[in-house]
């Protein structure tokens, strides 16, 4: 076995063992009782070594590249800043036999007490969506530099480069691969298991939604952009009927039992009570209407359940234009509720 750098330090050792003996964590739907942090590594590898390799693999992976352009949004100091301060490592974990990759971030500064979690639920489908270098760094990087740990899985059926990946069933089984991670925090010897949020934008929103059924102690949830009804959303965005189709198992034949499933607002009374929920949306999003948080929040609200509706105006889908006062909402958020 080859020495790695983890944590600060070389280990040799090809995985960091977790088993759950008392968990803080009950897990309706995920049974597993150890995972396994396999084939850690640094994120900043190859062409993301430097700024400049990163330059340069962006100049021959973009045509037309405007360099000053992507230079003003995002400067090599920044770049530096963050490779100096945060550990960002990649790696691999096997749920329901099929091996998901996943990653972690957390400041490298030593500390005296243990770290709050943020479990990050990623969009998209499939390939689509899963999370690359630019937005650990630029995104998720920024809440770890406030203090916390952000961990996420890139879900089943994602990653075309490893074998026995899975199938992503968009809401089904692929909701184990989230509920493993409260299990993969347990290998990381800086991480409060007693403090955990999770926050998803999009699709991830959904995955939130459904893995925080099986969390009743998870202490704050952060959601951008998610539909809460999905036959709702169906008839706004017709098309992402051919991405059910294709990735929910039988669902043709199970058509409304599968979309309640995946819309919260029917099941709204499963959500951990104690778990305030921060919503997020742009009034101007095209893939997923604000109304869909709308009527999610005045749900909460009958519900007594505590909650926080921020709409943004003018704000597309990853509410790009906003994303600074996201980012600091989001961890003004987790700071108040971990």
């Amino acid at each position: 076995m080859k020495k790695i750098k983890l944590h600060g330090k070389y280990i040799k050792t090809a995985f960091i063992t977790a088993t759950l003996v008392t968990s803080f964590f009950t897990q309706a739907n995920f049974v597993e009782e150890k995972i396994t942090i396999d084939n850690p590594k640094t994120c900043f590898l190859g062409p993301f070594s430097t700024y400049k390799y990163w330059m340069d693999y962006n100049n021959k992976k973009f045509s037309p590249y405007n360099e000053k352009k992507f230079e003003k949004w995002y400067p090599k100091e920044r770049f530096d800043n963050i490779k100096d301060n945060i550990e960002c490592i990649d790696f691999t974990y096997q749920v329901d036999g099929f091996t998901i990759a996943g990653f972690y971030l957390k400041p490298k500064q030593s500390i005296q007490k243990k770290l709050p979690v943020i479990i990050y639920n990623r969009g998209g489908n499939g390939e689509f969506g899963a999370v690359q270098f630019i937005k650990k760094i630029s995104q998720l990087a920024e809440l770890a530099k406030q203090g916390f740990i952000v961990v996420g899985s890139q879900y089943r059926g994602s990653s075309l480069s490893i074998l026995n990946n899975g199938k992503d069933e968009f809401g089904g089984s692929d909701v184990n691969d989230v509920l493993a991670l409260t299990k993969v925090i347990e290998a990381l010897p800086e991480a409060d298991t007693s403090r955990v949020g999770m926050y998803g934008w999009s699709r991830g929103g959904m995955q939130t939604y459904i893995a925080a059924k099986s969390l009743p102690n998870i202490k704050a949830i952060a959601v951008g952009a998610g539909n809460s009804d999905e036959a709702m959303a169906l008839k706004i965005r017709p098309k992402m009927e051919k991405v059910l189709i294709q990735r929910v198992p039988n669902f043709k034949e199970n058509r409304a039992v599968e979309l309640e499933k995946r819309s919260v607002i029917k099941w709204i009374d499963k959500l951990p009570k104690q778990a305030p929920i921060l919503l997020l949306h742009g009034d101007k999003d095209k893939r997923v209407n604000v109304e869909q948080s709308i009527q999610l929040a005045t749900a909460l609200k009958k519900e007594n359940h505590p909650h926080k509706l921020v709409v943004y105006p003018g704000g597309n889908h990853g509410l790009k234009r906003d994303r600074k006062k996201v980012n600091q909402e989001v961890a003004t958020w987790f700071k108040k509720y971990l």
